[in-house]
């Protein structure tokens, strides 16, 4: 029943029916003219038989001596055998031929009545029975008339059956032209015209169109691919105008962000603007921009946006990864994220990533990288296309203008500030040369003279006091004297800050006798701007002055550490404390000094105290320059 569902199903089934009916009616044809050829030899020798009775007996009686009745005699006999049991005879022109045996009992029962009067007939022949003869021979006649009629009834009968059979063959074979002529229009040509109808539709550009249900069949499945195929075309077109209408507003917003970060010159919101358009922009997950170092051998991880966002500060080679191509061959390039050496792409694994090069003229500043996962489309990696990529590079591009711009106008608000410091340090110098560098001079010169002056058994305990006062006195002297050195001539970058560093603190742990204890938990912080050491300088030592003078404390812990990409200098005391919520008079005066000189070097003051808890000051500072790798970075403790 299933075939019949299908055109090619009903086609074969068509075709098979007429094939078997021509087959058949073939076959039964040529069966007829066989029946019909027998039946007719069988009438035939079953009408010579009746000559034969009739030729015997007018020789019997007229030449009894004539070899013809014996021959006569014997073809009867032969033939009428042949009739009834079926055999070889004889026919008229002398040619052998088989007759079947007799088709019923009816013809039987009359041959078998000929066959005995042919017994009584054939002993009056031989010898002639003059007498007899004329009595057999008319019922011998008449049996053999019967005979033949009922030869030829039975010969009627099949003509009548095979005129039927024809006739059905007729009807079924009109009835298969009719069942065909409908299938054909059903399951072909409707269904033909539909599609034509469909094609037409869709190159008209009409994708609403729906076909109409069709049958399971060929053209069913073929209609149901038309309607597929349309669907799809369907769809396809709302996304290609989705996408342009999406590439058209990337690439408005692109050109507008330009405009934006063109004009920005604060450099740390320019890059966290950058990489927060970026993600928008690319419909991402998240987006990082990292800063290639001056060396061109690493990259730092500066700004993010988004997810799993990572800690500033990371730093990567460049040798492997989506980083060597990027920054060395200036291409913008896709992979996946599980593809990289970089810890921003790994925390965003599985996914896929695009970067780009942020590049002015022909110098290369960075990377800008952009991060979809898999979560994003149903399991499957979002890809980016080139429409995407372009818009991406076009943003790059653009920041890259705004970054170099705004480091320009750092440059050179830098340079301005450094003259600005620069008077100021030389118009301190000249108040702290003229008064305070003097003044204790003076004291300095009293102090010994005083010293000279004293009985040594008599004032032991005062010579004491006095030479306590003496190198208190020298070392403020020093102190004020290296002041004035680095007011007007500050620190070179080829001076040594970790030497320096140690050498503060060992100088207060000798001159006051409290212990100190230096951790530097990351060397690689020591590599600050001239500026910004100078300024930890003489943090540091106020630091440790006032703790000296006010904390009253047993224990002193300094400490040097790499925090989020900072440098973060760290005083910390198990003294006194105080509260800092109340203590805003004079006695405090160099907190505000420490604050004013770390805001300075463009850092973050922190201090935290409590009554009979200690006090904790934190300096931190924006690390400027990257070392070329984690491996340089070590602990060190004094």
């Amino acid at each position: 029943m299933k075939k019949l569902n299908t055109i090619r199903g009903r086609i074969a089934v068509l075709l098979g029916s007429f094939f078997l009916l021509v087959i058949i009616s073939v076959g039964v044809m040529l069966w007829s003219v066989a029946t019909q050829k027998k039946d007719a030899l069988i009438i035939n020798m079953a009408g010579r038989q009746r000559m034969l009775t009739q030729k015997m007996t007018w020789l019997a009686l007229a030449q009894p001596e004539d070899p013809e009745l014996s021959a006569s005699i014997k073809l009867f006999d032969q033939t009428l055998q042949a009739l009834r049991y079926g055999g070889i005879t004889i026919d008229s022109a002398g040619n052998n031929v088989i007759l079947p045996m007799a088709p019923d009992s009816g013809l039987n029962a009359q041959l078998d009545e000929v066959m005995k009067t042919w017994e009584k007939f054939r002993a009056t022949l031989e010898p002639p029975d003059a007498s007899a003869i004329p009595v057999i021979a008319p019922q011998i006649l008449d049996q053999m008339d019967a005979v033949v009629t009922g030869f030829e009834t039975r010969a009627e009968a099949k003509h009548l059956r095979l005129e039927l059979i024809q006739t059905i063959f007729l009807l079924v074979a009109m009835g298969l032209l009719v069942w065909g002529f409908f299938s054909t229009r059903q399951m072909i040509i409707s269904p033909l015209s539909e599609l034509g109808t469909a094609v037409q539709k869709m190159g008209e550009g009409n994708l609403d169109w729906p076909l109409p249900p069709m049958e399971k069949n060929e053209l069913g499945e073929l209609a149901q691919s038309f309607e597929t195929m349309r669907t799809e075309l369907a769809q396809s077109r709302k996304v290609l105008e989705n996408q342009v209408a999406q590439r058209t507003q990337e690439l408005t917003t692109a050109f507008e962000f330009s405009q934006e970060i063109v004009a920005q010159r604060e450099l740390n919101v320019l890059m966290n603007s950058v990489v927060e358009r970026a993600r928008v922009l690319m419909h991402a997950q998240s987006a990082a921009l990292c800063v290639l170092s001056s060396d061109g051998k690493t990259l730092e991880l500066v700004a993010n946006s988004g997810e799993n966002k990572v800690d500033l500060g990371m730093i990567q080679t460049i040798e492997g990864g989506v980083a060597l191509p990027v920054i060395c061959s200036g291409r913008t390039v896709v992979s996946h994220t599980s593809c990289s050496n970089c810890d921003f792409l790994h925390a965003h694994s599985p996914g896929r990533c695009v970067a780009t090069p942020l590049r002015a003229g022909n110098h290369t500043l960075g990377a800008l990288c952009v991060v979809r996962s898999n979560q994003e489309n149903n399991g499957d990696f979002a890809s980016f296309d080139a429409e995407g990529q372009r818009a991406l590079s076009l943003l790059a591009n653009s920041a890259a203008i705004a970054i170099a711009n705004a480091h320009l106008v750092s440059a050179e608000r830098e340079k301005a500030e450094q003259a600005a410091a620069l008077a100021e340090r030389e118009e301190l110098a000249a108040d702290l040369h003229d008064n305070l560098a003097q003044t204790l001079s003076y004291t300095k010169i009293k102090l010994e003279y005083l010293d000279e002056i004293l009985v040594d058994d008599q004032d032991a305990e005062k010579r004491t006091t006095l030479k306590q006062i003496e190198r208190a006195t020298e070392t403020a002297y020093q102190q004020v004297r290296a002041s004035l050195v680095g007011l007007i001539k500050p620190h070179s970058a080829g001076e040594n800050f970790a030497r320096k560093f140690f050498a503060g603190v060992d100088e207060f742990r000798t001159a006051y006798e409290f212990p100190i204890e230096l951790e530097i938990l990351d060397s690689s912080v020591l590599d600050l701007p001239t500026t910004t050491q100078s300024q930890i300088l003489h943090i540091l030592s106020e630091a440790l002055s006032n703790i000296q003078r006010h904390s009253q404390a047993k224990h002193v812990w300094v400490r040097v550490e790499r925090v989020n990409g900072h440098a973060r200098f760290t005083v910390e005391d198990n003294g006194l404390g105080f509260d800092p919520e109340t203590s805003t008079g004079g006695d405090h005066f160099g907190l505000r000094i420490m604050q004013t000189r770390v805001e300075r070097a463009g850092g973050e003051f922190s201090l935290v105290s409590n009554l009979g808890k200690g006090t904790r000051i934190s300096a931190v500072f924006p690390l400027q320059k990257s070392n070329e790798s984690e491996s340089q970075k070590s602990g060190v403790k004094a």
